[in-house]
């Protein structure tokens, strides 16, 4: 089972294969107490060996809240727009500004004539390009190889018969999976609610559609939420491996891992588009290749937007899944999951999305 470090202790993680992502960075709360961060982080630069969480699970877990800082020599985050020109029943593709986390570029939808922008494919044809939440939204089953695992959150008998939850765990109520509402309290267990599956997965491709409403006053190192793959089972933390989280305070998206108490080595960072003091519908992808991984991540409110985030570092080939919501004021709910291999024509379009 998945136990993290408790408060003001100091375990060790202990690292059995080097990182592909040499010019990462941590950051973390230095004050080895309050996981809240009851001083200002610090950031240094990691060690290039990324941790696959091999220390016995002996102690109690606390998800600490000081989110590392990001690298710009690490995989190029790529957010991708779409608008269509009505003039001529084509559309026209034109290049953004970038910015520090990667390029923004702008893609037009498919026009009457079938073709795209400057390539002249169709987005969701045979010959499809780009971002796969173009063209698949609500976590189909289109997107798997049959027959993958779906979690639909409608029977607490099925969930608990496929994951562990701990601390403020979530509960499966209304047809989802529901994180807080948290009392958000000094008392780190009111406010930390993780879940991992009983079942490991190796190379695969998850799905999730998740609804969340970020507080209309962003508070630093709150509403958060993680989905980390292939976590070792005497992981120390539940995301000590390759974790995905969006960090709504500053609507970013990072691909990080736990290495102490409230530290974390960041791989690659990007913005995503988020509303605050109102309801954002997400759907979320993340394949895992070998040491290789990417997300793809769209707010229905911003269809012509979707976030394409890269990154690469080497862990445990297999491991579980793991759920966490941290300090969550007003309720994030997971909709859908699912679980396996991508479909035949979806593979290459990963692929060619990995770093």
């Amino acid at each position: 089972m998945l136990i993290a470090a408790a408060c003001g202790e100091d375990p060790q993680i202990t690292s059995a294969t080097g990182a592909s992502a040499a010019d990462s960075e941590t950051s973390g709360d230095t004050s080895g107490g309050d996981p809240t961060g009851g001083t200002e982080s610090t950031a240094t630069s990691a060690d290039t060996s990324v941790p696959t969480s091999t220390s016995p699970a002996t102690t109690e877990g606390t998800e600490g809240t000081t989110p590392g800082t990001s690298t710009d020599t690490g995989p190029m985050a790529t957010s991708l727009a779409t608008d269509t020109t009505t003039e001529t029943d084509t559309t026209v593709a034109t290049t953004g500004e970038t910015s520090e986390t990667g390029v923004t570029s702008e893609t037009g939808e498919t026009s009457e004539t079938g073709e795209t922008g400057e390539t002249g494919v169709d987005p969701c044809g045979p010959d499809s390009e780009g971002p796969l939440l173009n063209c698949f939204t609500g976590c189909p089953p289109e997107l798997f190889a049959v027959p993958p695992y779906v979690e639909e959150f409608d029977d607490p008998a099925q969930y608990e018969a496929h994951w562990n939850g701990t601390w403020a765990a979530p509960t499966v109520a209304g047809g989802s999976l529901n994180f807080g509402p948290h009392p958000m309290t000094d008392d780190w267990w009111d406010n930390y609610s993780p879940t991992w599956s009983k079942e490991t997965y190796g190379d695969a491709l998850l799905c999730a559609r998740i609804r969340l409403t970020p507080p209309m006053i962003a508070v630093p190192d709150e509403e958060m939420f993680e989905i980390t793959s292939r976590v070792p089972a005497d992981a120390a933390f539940e995301s000590g491996a390759m974790s995905l989280g969006l960090l709504t305070a500053d609507a970013r998206l990072v691909f990080r891992t736990r290495i102490d108490e409230a530290e974390w080595q960041e791989h690659a960072e990007a913005t995503f588009p988020l509303d605050r003091g109102t309801e954002n519908t997400l759907d979320v992808l993340i394949y895992a290749q070998g040491d290789k991984y990417v997300a793809e991540l769209r707010n229905a409110a911003y269809p012509g937007e979707i976030t394409v985030l890269p990154a690469s570092a080497q862990f445990s080939p297999t491991g579980l899944v793991t759920l966490l919501g941290w300090r969550n004021s007003m309720a994030l709910h997971v909709d859908r999951l699912v679980l396996g291999g991508p479909a035949a024509d979806v593979l290459p379009r990963l692929v060619a999305e990995l770093p």
